[in-house]
């Protein structure tokens, strides 16, 4: 999946996208904190443990852990997450009618932004693999970086990594701190009836709260100075060409697909939500509409053409290169100063 920088970014967007229905732009400019919730609900589960630990393990390039939740987000039966949390935000209550919307919309962008960059993603990890060895998931990883980078200073002129508004940006409830656990309970009523529909069961409240906890605080770990001083060394050009920009693909149009699918998807999902009707023949005709198929690994639709390479599991080592020939200078025979003593008795 993109970075989650990049997921609050384009949630961010929803109410700015032409695409969109207007009502559900509306709601998002009006309830950013819950469209932004909705633009990072399919991630949360890798926010599993204290942002030190991971942060730890990420600067040393360990492999990704696997997360069940987040693998049945992204790959197991994703539409049928999506339309029982529609659902779910059309009929939980203690919300009002933006508060609903704002968190529809936010999570169609967020598919609409995997299906649409994931391809690229996994193409660039993959790309790096045979050429550079090492695990998949920390190429994946690495790619998600700099395509964020370059993304944001290409559309927003700069990146807000490594700042005090990015910590903010990661609040994603109304209530709860990095240190609590408290979400409105609305919220939790949503998570619930969203998970037991689709798949049958549920995280509890306490894991999913941690979850919420543990995203803020990662916002707050990636506001700090030397995060910026990083996005500042990294703006090279070498990086820009290998992840952005070059004779193969160019990453603004596959971020320009990503606006066109969340218009359709939003448009189809508002219609869901506003009829009401949320029957399993209802259901079928909507998710036959929407197509999402598979967030990690999606069918590419309307995007440019890219060379498929399959997935690489396990870690790949590259022959080790021979070194260069040492040059040896020719030894020499170093005269020795006679001493005083040595000199006077010859």
């Amino acid at each position: 999946m993109p970075a989650p920088q990049l997921h609050l970014t384009f949630g961010d967007l929803v109410q700015h996208n032409p695409l969109v229905p207007l009502a559900m732009r509306r709601a998002c400019a009006a309830e950013p904190v819950y469209a932004r919730l909705g633009s990072i609900f399919h991630d949360l589960p890798y926010y599993y443990a204290p942002m030190v630990f991971e942060a730890v393990r990420y600067g040393l390039g360990a492999q990704a852990l696997d997360e069940p939740w987040g693998y049945r987000l992204h790959s197991v039966h994703p539409d049928r997450l999506v339309a029982s949390y529609i659902r779910a935000a059309r009929t939980v209550p203690g919300l009002n009618d933006q508060e609903r919307l704002a968190l529809v919309g936010g999570l169609l962008s967020h598919c609409a932004i995997d299906l649409s960059m994931h391809p690229l993603v996994n193409y660039c990890a993959r790309r790096d693999v045979l050429r550079h060895g090492g695990h998949e998931s920390t190429h994946h990883r690495l790619t998600e970086k700099y395509h964020a980078l370059f993304i944001h200073l290409w559309r927003l002129g700069d990146d807000q990594i490594g700042t005090p508004a990015f910590a903010e940006r990661c609040r994603i409830t109304k209530r709860g701190t990095s240190l609590s656990l408290k979400i409105e309970q609305p919220i939790l009523d949503l998570m619930a009836s969203a998970f037991r529909e689709a798949y049958g069961s549920a995280p509890s409240v306490v894991q999913f709260s941690k979850w919420v906890r543990n995203f803020r605080q990662f916002g707050l770990l990636l506001s700090t100075p030397w995060v910026a001083k990083h996005s500042q060394k990294t703006r090279t050009e070498a990086l820009r060409e290998r992840y952005f920009v070059n004779s193969e693909f160019d990453t603004r149009d596959f971020f320009t697909a990503a606006e066109r699918r969340l218009g359709t998807l939003t448009t189809l999902a508002y219609e869901y939500f506003v009829n009401g009707d949320f029957s399993a023949p209802s259901q079928e005709v909507f998710l036959a509409q929407a197509g999402i198929d598979d967030l990690a690994e999606p069918q590419p639709v309307d995007l440019p053409l890219i060379p498929y390479l399959p997935p690489v599991r396990g870690k790949v080592v590259q022959p080790k290169q021979p070194k260069p020939p040492r040059i040896r200078l020719p030894q020499m025979g170093l005269r020795r100063k006679k001493s005083a003593a040595a000199a006077a008795s010859m």
